[in-house]
């Protein structure tokens, strides 16, 4: 089928074409909604208007307990009586007066008004209680004072008791004391004043090493108690010899070691001994300075415990 062909020419289709023309050509006009802003507005307007503050609620506080006042107890009992007593007395004494004056009959039928008002006795007073108080209390620090000075008598005596030779005595038992003296070149023996005796335990306890300073018989005397102390805490004992060539060593029962230093005598030259080098170096941490050269007596020592006595000379 043969497509139909458009007359040009025909007037009223090149007036539809023209009307359609213009349609195409104009611009588009798009509807916009109008928005109202009476809401927002309304709602900016109250946040610009400053609103009041809520006014506090108002708290009622309670009110404090009020305090309760406990009033011991009136002893009724005894006021009452005591009223009651006065009053009976008050009594008799006007019934006494108008027998005396005749005045007035004198009924007995009512017996009970004649009579006597009972007596209630009172507590004792103060002064009273006192005195009871005191009348217990001086026999107790009587008794007590009594038997502190029977202990201080005893105490006493038995102090007197002891003698001062069996003080001495007991002392001396755990004790050992000697003379330590020297012979002089005129063959006179003379105190070694100044030498040093030194005790050592069987057994070495400990491993600290003593300082050689204070052993010697020329060192200071404040060396030398420092060095007996330390010697006594390893469970020996240490000692100087006085003017008169004595010494006295406090120590136990047992079996010991002892070296002597003599302050005048030089030492001869000789072989050493072994038993006292090695003895020597537990002790002390210079031994070869110990001895110096000073004679020595080194020797077995056995403590009874009974007043043990140990002399010397050299």
């Amino acid at each position: 089928m043969a497509a139909p062909e458009l007359d040009l020419e025909d007037t009223h289709l090149s007036r539809a074409l023209d009307e359609l023309a213009k349609l195409v050509d104009a611009p588009v006009q798009v509807a916009v909604p109008v928005k109202s802003l009476s809401d927002s507005d309304d709602i900016e307007t109250d946040n610009q208007i400053p609103q009041p503050l809520p006014e506090p609620i108002p708290i009622e506080v309670p009110l404090p307990p009020t305090p309760i006042v406990v009033v011991p107890p009136t002893n009724a009992s005894l006021t009452a009586l005591s009223e009651n007593g006065i009053a009976g007395e008050r009594g008799l004494l006007a019934e006494l007066a108008a027998l005396s004056d005749g005045s007035a009959p004198v009924d007995f039928s009512d017996a009970k008004k004649f009579e006597p008002a009972p007596t209630y006795t009172s507590r004792p007073s103060q002064a009273s209680a006192l005195k009871t108080s005191l009348m217990l209390l001086v026999p107790f620090v009587a008794g007590m004072l009594t038997e502190r000075f029977v202990r201080i008598f005893e105490r006493h005596a038995r102090v007197e008791a002891v003698s001062p030779e069996a003080a001495k005595r007991e002392s001396a038992d755990n004790e050992l004391t000697g003379r330590i003296t020297f012979k002089s070149k005129e063959g006179e023996s003379q105190p070694d004043r100044g030498a040093r005796v030194i005790v050592f335990p069987q057994q070495r306890t400990g491993e600290v090493k003593l300082s050689v300073v204070g052993f010697r018989p020329a060192d200071a005397a404040a060396d030398q108690l420092v060095v007996n102390a330390a010697i006594k805490a390893l469970g020996g004992a240490a000692a100087t010899v006085d003017d008169r060539g004595g010494y006295r060593l406090p120590i136990e029962a047992g079996s010991y070691r002892i070296l002597v230093l003599s302050h005048f005598q030089p030492r001869p030259g000789g072989d050493a001994d072994p038993a006292l080098d090695k003895l020597l170096s537990e002790y002390f941490d210079k031994p070869e300075d110990l001895l110096g050269r000073v004679q020595h007596q080194f020797s077995p020592l056995r403590i009874k415990g009974t007043g043990d006595t140990w002399d010397h000379s050299f």
